[in-house]
């Protein structure tokens, strides 16, 4: 299997699933949402989307990114 490591919730719908290429990550997403933290990663949000319902995904605390004003660089 190209994804064999599987995160699905507990109860939920058959939609609320997502596969990961390996444990790590699929233990990270786990992490962040018994955290309630926001993923910046595009491959977590989207498996995070996934699993939560959308308003548990909007209430996700999102932390505020810094911005180094004499840098000049937006990140």
């Amino acid at each position: 299997m190209e994804r064999p490591w599987l995160l699905k919730r507990e109860h939920g719908e058959y939609e609320q699933h997502a596969h990961f290429y390996t444990r790590k990550d699929a233990e990270k997403v786990r992490r962040l949402i018994d955290c309630d933290r926001y993923p910046y990663c595009k491959e977590y949000r989207i498996a995070m989307q996934r699993i939560l319902t959308e308003e548990e995904f909007k209430k996700l605390n999102k932390k505020q990114r810094y911005f180094n004003v004499n840098k000049g660089v937006c990140w």
